[in-house]
């Protein structure tokens, strides 16, 4: 398949290598699909194997590009180890960190303390190992990106979905304060916040979704979320989606996050700076 001027841009910009945590399905192997379109190499991480080598070995044929396959669980204890081992020889300029997990809605007191800590495992402690490692070579580097793939229930907590809420918000705001430390360092990070999406995860925990109305494709929220990448800290999915995220979200998250940065600049005798993007921005 034909490149355009705008792949060269997007690898000069990111680099050969992306990493796609979450890539066997949904979501993340659309991410996949639309970075291998832009001839960028892959490092495909999920636990499934199989599907992992399936796909790898379909990108390949079809796009003629480099793939490595790390089979692993991102709330492994040996996650860190694993990400080293398969990434410390590569330029990985872009962290795409899409996990699923489907415990459903149920009071927090009757779901068992494992699936709650299992959630922080997979949604805190993954996406910090993963930034952590990756992202301080970007910004040696002076160029990269990462995101971050959380939720509408970011937004406000929620019972029946207690720990999912707090965790996914964790996400969120972890990915505005990269963005303010990183951006001036020629890094860009954002938050994916996604509704409801035709994912596999989403239809197990619930197959009523299936007729959810505003039901999103996960193809649109992954070429969404990499048109707007470098544009702002948030990119919420779905027209209809960020109309309902700007009622949750009333005030201005860039000036907000300014804000925050400011204060804290100021109280521990640090360096600021202010750094511009674009609240909201649309392009589906």
């Amino acid at each position: 398949m034909g490149r355009d001027e705008r792949d060269d841009d997007f690898r000069a910009r990111y680099g050969p290598w992306a990493l796609v945590a979450g890539a066997s399905d949904g979501i993340g192997e659309c991410f996949a699909r639309a970075l291998a379109r832009r001839g960028t190499n892959l490092v495909l991480l999920a636990r499934r194997e199989p599907l992992l080598a399936d796909l790898a070995a379909e990108l390949r044929a079809r796009h003629g590009i480099e793939t490595r396959c790390l089979p692993a669980d991102l709330t492994g204890d040996d996650l860190d180890r694993r990400v080293a081992d398969a990434t410390d020889d590569l330029e990985v300029g872009l962290l795409v960190y899409n996990a699923g997990a489907v415990h459903g809605a149920r009071p927090f007191h009757d779901q068992p303390v494992e699936h709650a800590l299992g959630l922080v495992a997979l949604n805190c402690r993954g996406p910090v190992l993963l930034a952590h490692r990756l992202g301080r070579r970007m910004r040696d580097r002076g160029r990269g990106g990462m995101l971050f793939l959380t939720s509408m229930a970011a937004l406000a907590g929620s019972s029946y979905t207690a720990t999912y809420c707090a965790t996914k918000s964790f996400d969120l705001v972890l990915a505005e304060a990269l963005w303010h430390e990183l951006t001036p360092r020629g890094v860009d990070v954002m938050a994916v916040i996604a509704g409801a999406t035709r994912t596999p995860s989403m239809l197990t925990s619930n197959p009523g979704f299936e007729d959810y109305p505003g039901l999103m494709e996960p193809e649109d929220v992954a070429a969404g979320a990499l048109a707007n990448l470098g544009r702002g800290p948030v990119w919420v999915a779905g027209k209809a989606n960020r109309e309902t995220a700007k009622g949750m979200m009333p005030v201005p998250r860039i000036p907000l996050v300014n804000g925050m940065a400011r204060a804290t600049a100021a109280i521990y005798d640090l360096p600021f700076v202010e750094v511009a993007g674009e609240e909201f921005p649309e392009l589906d």
